[in-house]
């Protein structure tokens, strides 16, 4: 079996082991003026060109800088997205924080292959969602390199596929808007470990340049769980002001195991203990990108992204052996010689598999776009074209699991490949946008998106190679409308429509007789239809006193032909099918105080996500008895009802700051138990977490800092889901034992402290 780990650098260890001795505590000074652009303007589409400011915007978009993320004091990306911005709440199936599902308005972005995914992710105008499950790989962001992101709510045609519940966008540094120095490193619990850097420059004529990078390492909070990730990020450019361009490349390599989900009996024992060994994720990827803007008078403008990326992925992972599976329940309150003789033939003695699984993607596309104003009208007119290539091979072993529940292959026995996929995507689209301008008070956005996608498998391995061709094509409509109805109060509202087209993932595990192994076994299968989001969103946003903005906002998202991954038994194989039609409603509210010292921000979101058609949810525990069964209202799984967020820093003296977050999520069901009929399985349990800060600027460029998460230790679970338990608490079943059903859960993180050390100069 490859090695689990990848030793850093003693450089890097030296310089992260110094932080404790300089820190007391982390934070941004509040008084600091610093040269970061603030997000008062959002981008209705992925290139600039057709801005507007935020207040006029016509749905609730959530903004945040990169000052914002640093002075949350969260882990990463993801994690800020958890604790600051209403909407958001995520899952810990992996185990790793570079490995959470997130969800916004419940729609899902995830890492795992088999996720049903709904939201869109772009880094400088690029969709970064891969292309055989549009997945997101959170461990290949620079993020060190952010500037500032927009959580687009709603299906916003203009932001192109996979945009059913939004679009997160993310910008990125620059010479020009982060002149000067920023180091970070801070070290932790869990044997947490992080090193970041950046630097920007601007000379004559316009020349600007920015490098930043990012070094992770950790030893995990559960058991067996390392990770390491770094990643690099290089921008030149040059501002001639009609004319600006800017070229950047992004590399990044993550070696991540996140062991999943946990049965209950082993956690009652032992909360940071995995189910079984090892989980493991490799991956590497770059992106280049180049970006350029051109004024061609005062009126117009073109803008254009051209870009290329790639990564390679490799995955390896144990499961139980459905053989030996079978074979335990057939000899339960059996004596027959092959269950009780461990010479006998029949006797099974290879109770896993070791699955390996590679992939390798590419892409290369181009946008442009065109804006025009002309009297109250500012019109945007664009197209994209982009080809995608997978490349994915399955392999597998037999193997047994040995008394630490690792697994350990049969020596002698070879690696099979299983079954091979190379496939191709193309896709064109047409957009354009009017901005209108009714009066001082009322602004009309009018927008539509024509999608074009091609899919083309070849399927095979070790059969021959079989080839399954898919076309989709669609027309997506928007319109919004805002109206301020005083200085401090604006109202708006409005509908869209987006699209999902079927992954090459989905299209080749389609085949309810055929069940695949997920991320593995393909085969041809039957057509899948595209999904079609339609949102509805109402709100408002005002600012009653100085210092004080509040907004909210009531939205409905309907999805007709959803796509859900049906598993088919204990181990991870199953099928992906249409489910008819799910509804996702609810509202959101969020305020910030700032006065004197104290900085408040709140937010309270409740989603009603529940199922519109009938029919069953296979699953390891579906039996035609029982059924897993779903209806019209049937809430559909790991989606919670109620979060509440609650935020504020303090300023306890001029160089010091003490905040901390309080985050409240409440009930979920339980994947399996939608029905209501598997009492045993439950609800995931609602939960609540304090995590603190402090902050010392000891002087004008340094500043010490130190968190602490989730500091009443308390115990939790972000996900459940129900299977047969091989391991009840922690040992393998005998032949002749019942292999029961029980509950797996995502235990959440205990209590973790970091301290470190920041440096800024300009």
């Amino acid at each position: 079996m490859a090695k689990y780990r990848l030793k850093p650098t003693k450089s890097w260890l030296v310089l992260a082991s110094a932080c404790p001795m300089l820190a007391l505590a982390q934070q941004v000074d509040m008084d600091k003026v610093r040269a970061l652009p603030q997000v008062n303007v959002i981008q209705q589409t992925p290139l600039p060109g057709l801005d507007v400011p935020k207040d006029e915007y016509p749905g609730n978009v959530q903004t945040a800088t990169d000052a914002d993320i640093e002075r949350s004091g969260a882990v990463n990306l993801g994690d800020f997205l958890n604790r600051s911005i209403p909407g958001v709440s995520t899952a810990d199936v992996q185990g790793s924080p570079y490995q959470i599902d997130l969800s916004y308005r419940g729609h899902r972005l995830s890492p795992l292959l088999g996720s049903p995914q709904g939201l869109s992710v772009y880094i400088d105008g690029v969709r970064v969602n891969q292309p055989l499950g549009d997945v997101m790989d959170w461990d290949l962001v620079p993020e060190m390199a952010i500037s500032d992101m927009a959580l687009i709510p709603g299906s916003n045609p203009l932001y192109g596929l996979n945009t059913l519940g939004g679009a997160l966008v993310l910008g990125t540094k620059s010479g020009l808007t982060h002149p000067g120095t920023e180091i970070d490193a801070s070290i932790g619990s869990f044997g947490r470990k992080r090193v970041e850097f950046g630097h920007g420059a601007r000379w004559s004529e316009g020349w600007h340049g920015y490098v930043a990078g990012t070094w992770f390492d950790e030893k995990g909070w559960r058991e067996r769980s390392p990770g390491n990730l770094g990643n690099l990020f290089l921008k030149l450019g040059r501002d001639m002001g009609d004319t600006a361009w800017s070229l950047s490349y992004t590399y990044g390599r993550s070696n991540l195991i996140g062991n999943g989900l946990l049965n209950q009996s082993l956690y009652d024992i032992n909360p940071r203990a995995g189910y079984t060994f090892y989980d493991q994720t490799w991956n590497r990827g770059d992106l280049l990108n180049f970006q350029l803007s051109h004024a061609l008078s005062p009126r117009d403008q073109i803008a254009a992204v051209a870009w290329y990326r790639s990564s390679r992925r490799h995955g390896s992972n144990g499961d139980v052996n459905e053989d030996w599976e079978e074979w335990v329940e057939d000899c339960e309150d059996s004596g027959a010689p092959q269950c009780v003789n461990p010479s006998d033939p029949g006797y099974i003695h290879n109770n896993a598999v070791f699955n390996d699984s590679r992939a390798k993607y590419s892409e290369v596309g181009a946008t442009v776009q065109w804006t025009h104003e002309a009297g109250a009208h500012k019109f945007a007119l664009g197209a994209e074209v982009a080809r995608s290539t997978s490349r994915y091979d399955q392999f597998d072993q037999e193997a047994v699991f040995d008394a630490n529940r690792i697994t350990r292959p049969l020596a002698g026995e070879a690696l099979e490949h299983e079954v091979s996929l190379r496939g191709s995507s193309n896709r064109f689209s047409l957009f354009a946008a009017d901005t209108i301008k009714l009066s001082d008070q009322t602004r009309l956005d009018i927008s539509a998106r024509w999608n074009r996608s091609r899919v083309r498998n070849d399927l095979g391995h070790p059969d021959d190679y079989e080839r399954e061709s898919f076309s989709y094509s669609k027309l997506n409509p928007a319109i919004g409308i805002t109206h301020a109805f005083g200085k401090s109060l604006i109202g708006f509202a409005n509908w869209s429509q987006g699209t999902r087209m079927p992954s090459a993932l989905e299209l080749g595990c389609a085949d309810p007789a055929n069940p695949c192994t997920l991320p593995v076994g393909l085969q041809a299968d039957p057509y899948l239809k595209q999904v079609v989001t339609r949102t509805l969103e109402i709100g408002a946003r005002a600012r009653p006193m100085e210092g004080v903005e509040i907004s909210g906002a009531f939205f409905r998202s309907v999805n007709n032909d959803d796509i859900a991954f049906m598993r088919a038994g204990i181990s991870q194989a199953g099928f992906f099918d249409n489910i008819g039609k799910t509804r996702r409603q609810g509202f959101e509210l969020s305020a910030r105080v700032r006065r004197g010292d104290w900085d408040w921000r709140a937010s309270y979101g409740y989603l009603d996500a529940t199922y519109q058609s009938s029919g069953v949810l296979f699953g390891p525990l579906s039996t035609a008895k029982n059924p897993n069964a779903f209806h019209p209202g049937t809430r559909m799984a790991a989606l919670p009802r109620h979060v509440f967020k609650l935020s504020a820093d303090w300023r306890a003296a001029p160089r010091v700051v003490i905040g901390g977050d309080w985050l409240m999520v409440g009930s979920s069901v339980a994947a399996g138990n939608e029905s209501g009929t598997r009492p045993k399985l439950g609800n995931v349990a609602g939960f609540s977490l304090f995590n603190a800060r402090a902050s010392w600027q000891f002087n004008e460029r340094w500043k010490a800092y130190v968190r602490v998460n989730n500091l009443l230790d308390k115990r939790y679970a972000t996900y459940v889901v129900g299977s047969e338990d091989a391991f009840p608490g922690g040992v393998i079943v005998s032949p002749g034992d019942d292999m029961s059903s029980a509950r797996f859960l995502a235990p959440g993180a205990g209590r973790s402290i970091v301290v470190g050390l920041r440096y800024e100069w300009k």
